[in-house]
């Protein structure tokens, strides 16, 4: 476990210095219409619920999210979408690294399309689904409070990399191959 820890340590040493913002490189997303406002949110804490009815209570700052409950855990906090087809190819991956890391690491994917609430269980339970899912109708104001911050244009899938105790690692408009995910998977399983 101790071995564990520090190969952890050590990864998020080596990339935590590694932020990426929206750069105006194109990437193959589907855009969404969930930032069309002019209403800049101020808000610094949002609460979440899961369709499992589970609350997640997040804390924003200049580069770091605090995720009460999760402040000792890797977290890939998503925005997707069921009709996304860039965001369709992302779930396996997601599946297998929940599987494959466990309770070092966490998936939280915000679904940006508006689908209901049965819809989303449906998927869930077809996709075999291991991490929380979170209806994306009530999320306008951290939907603002991301393109005021960094600049989101409501482009899917998004990622946020959040290490252990909160900072972002990485900012990723698009569909990813998750080598930064392999990386520490790979840490991980050295021990």
């Amino acid at each position: 476990m101790l071995k564990k820890k520090f190969l952890i340590v050590v990864l998020l040493g080596l990339i935590g210095g590694m932020i990426f913002l929206i750069s105006n490189q194109s990437s193959k997303g589907t855009m969404t219409n969930v930032v069309q406002t002019t209403k800049k949110s101020l808000k610094k804490n949002f609460r979440f619920k899961t369709i499992e009815n589970k609350i997640i209570d997040i804390s924003v700052a200049d580069k770091l999210f605090k995720i009460h409950g999760m402040e000792d855990k890797i977290v890939f906090l998503k925005i997707f979408g069921w009709d996304c087809k860039y965001c369709k190819r992302e779930i396996p991956q997601l599946i297998n690294l929940k599987k494959e890391l466990g309770d070092t690491f966490e998936v939280i994917a915000i679904e940006a399309q508006e689908h209901t609430l049965e819809e989303s269980k449906r998927y869930v339970k077809e996709y075999g689904i291991n991490y929380h899912i979170i209806l994306g109708d009530e999320q306008r104001d951290f939907y603002s409070y991301l393109q005021r911050k960094y600049g989101w244009e409501g482009i899917i899938p998004l990622t946020i990399v959040i290490a252990k105790g909160g900072k972002v690692l990485a900012f990723e408009l698009g569909v990813k191959s998750y080598s930064l995910s392999e990386l520490m998977k790979a840490s991980l399983l050295r021990n």
